[in-house]
């Protein structure tokens, strides 16, 4: 609704002007009426007018000087002057001042009065339109600011002083600071979501921050990218540290509350230290962007600050061999459980010796590593690892907390396991078979049966025998007994394991059964089988 007020000393203009046409219908709102022009001022104060419709010949205060009041304090108030024969004059005096239009009061009827109003209504819609056109050029200009200092293209200071007053930005000459803003898992979620629904989170984050800024007036945002935001904050004659501090960390949990509270995503902050010098921006940026590589080993949701001390951290850890060859061992026998623990164990040790950020890439890559040549030795197509067309290493990269990334590879590996179990099942093999040769793998270290696994995959077990025998050309006992002679095989050929601990581990309850099964599969005993391999 556009306000109007209408200012005439006449009653029965005034009411003439408030029933001549239906305000609302077209989108208007008669918010007063003034008797001349001093009591329209009084009232242009109590309701704020977008429209004033004065008359020209008024006691006290006129039109002409009402109009002339209006424009000097009022810029975005617009007048139409309302005149009668005798005083058409005015009406040229009224234009001059900034009256958009004028009424003749022996002329009026609806129709006059909607294209006059249309008139204002359009100056008044053209003037908001390049106001909201140069207030966002403006702030594009104030954001693309802020990236050339924090990102170095910006040295000299007198520039940067010179662009700090053109663009109006609440910043001094000196005493600054900075808080460096991290989307926790924003690849993730960015992979989620359409190029619109990103472009509206970003949005969302920046309003929210900068309403918050708003109240304190010396601080200023910009988005740089990949969820990665920067404030830059200007103290000005304040030089008390804790002060400071307080400002900043109240600033902080402001916006970490309402980002949780209102878009459901969590942040981690990096607040650098204090600066004189406008042109060393570049510099606090890089030391405080470094400070989110903590989050890898801290986690998300975190506020880092470069006053805090930091614990010595391992700058090299690469993966043991002997831990590398039990993983790859657990992988090809498909123990995913073992495959678990001996993860956990590596990635606690990382943990506990705060490895460096570059160390954790290290070791995952040669994580990947190990999972890509097990693939490719068992002719599997690698790309089929990973759950999207993401180069690994990339992918690897979107997990930003150790215990992320840790998950991440684990899932690599039960992917893989289950691959490898199924690089003897043929596609021709019919439902069932595949189904109790899933349950064999699965179960071999169990003292599983015929029947057992009938109960499983829902059948009979002589039907489902009978079956069996026809895909694979050797029975269930046969089959369950070459898998585990395989995972033993392996065991021996990898492990120092003693036989008697190898025989429990792969299923088989008794050694001399084991020693018999293996001689026929084999033609050697476990024992030569081994020293073969240990000579």
């Amino acid at each position: 609704m556009f306000r109007v007020l209408i200012v005439d000393d006449d009653f029965t203009t005034r009411t003439n002007l408030r029933t001549i046409i239906e305000w609302e219908k077209y989108g208007f709102e008669i918010c007063g009426e003034a008797t001349n022009g001093q009591n329209a001022i009084e009232t242009i104060k109590e309701c704020l007018p977008d429209i004033v419709i004065t008359d020209m010949s008024m006691p006290v205060m006129d039109g002409v000087a009402l109009i002339e009041y209006i424009k000097e304090h009022y810029k975005d108030i617009k007048s139409i002057a309302l005149s009668g024969y005798e005083d058409f004059s005015y009406v040229k005096d009224s234009m001059k001042n900034g009256a958009v239009d004028y009424l003749l009061k022996h002329k009026l009827d609806r129709t006059v009065l909607l294209n006059v109003l249309k008139a204002a209504t359009d100056t008044i819609s053209q003037q908001h339109k390049l106001r909201r056109q140069f207030a966002q050029s403006k702030e594009i200009l104030q954001h693309e600011f802020i990236r050339s200092l924090v990102l170095g293209d910006e040295q000299d200071s007198l520039v940067i002083q010179g662009k700090i007053k053109d663009l109006e930005l609440p910043l001094g000459v000196n005493n600054f600071s900075l808080v460096v803003i991290s989307i926790d898992d924003f690849q993730l979620i960015k992979g989620r979501l359409t190029k619109a629904e990103e472009i509206r989170l970003v949005a969302s984050v920046m309003n929210l921050t900068e309403d918050i800024l708003r109240d304190m007036n010396n601080g200023v945002l910009t988005y740089l990218e990949m969820g990665k935001f920067v404030i830059l904050f200007s103290f000005g004659t304040i030089r008390s540290q804790r002060s400071i501090g307080n400002q900043i960390n109240t600033t902080v949990n402001r916006i970490s509350v309402s980002i949780k509270r209102y878009l459901n995503i969590t942040a981690c902050f990096s607040i650098g230290k204090n600066f004189d010098h406008i042109e060393h921006a570049r510099q606090m940026y890089q030391e405080a962007s470094d400070l989110l590589n903590r989050k890898m080993i801290v986690g998300k949701d975190q506020v880092f600050r470069d006053a805090e001390p930091v614990e010595n951290t391992v700058d090299f850890f690469n993966l043991d061999v002997k831990d590398e060859k039990k993983i790859m061992l657990f992988l090809r026998i498909g123990d995913y459980e073992k495959v678990r623990q001996q993860l956990d164990l590596l990635f606690d040790k990382m943990i506990v010796l705060k490895v460096s950020y570059k160390s954790v890439q290290m070791i995952c890559a040669e994580l990947i590593g190990i999972a890509n040549r097990l693939a490719r030795a068992a002719s599997i197509d690698v790309t089929v690892l990973y759950t999207n067309k993401d180069i690994p290493y990339d992918e690897m990269k979107k997990h930003e907390t150790i215990v992320d990334v840790k998950n991440w590879i684990l899932e690599v590996y039960h992917r893989l396991i289950i691959l490898l179990l199924d690089v003897d099942i043929k596609s021709n093999y019919s439902e069932l078979t595949k189904k109790v040769m899933e349950y064999i793998r699965q179960n071999y270290t169990k003292d599983i049966s015929l029947h057992q696994t009938a109960d499983y995959v829902g059948g009979n077990s002589s039907y489902l025998s009978r079956i069996f025998k026809e895909d694979c050309g050797i029975g269930f006992a046969e089959y369950l007994n070459k898998i585990r002679v395989r995972q033993a095989k392996h065991l021996m050929e990898h492990t120092d394991t003693k036989l008697k601990e190898i025989v429990k581990q792969v299923g088989f309850n008794n050694y001399t059964y084991f020693f018999k099964v293996f001689k026929v599969m084999e033609g050697v005993t476990p024992v030569e089988y081994k020293a073969k391999y240990k000579s």
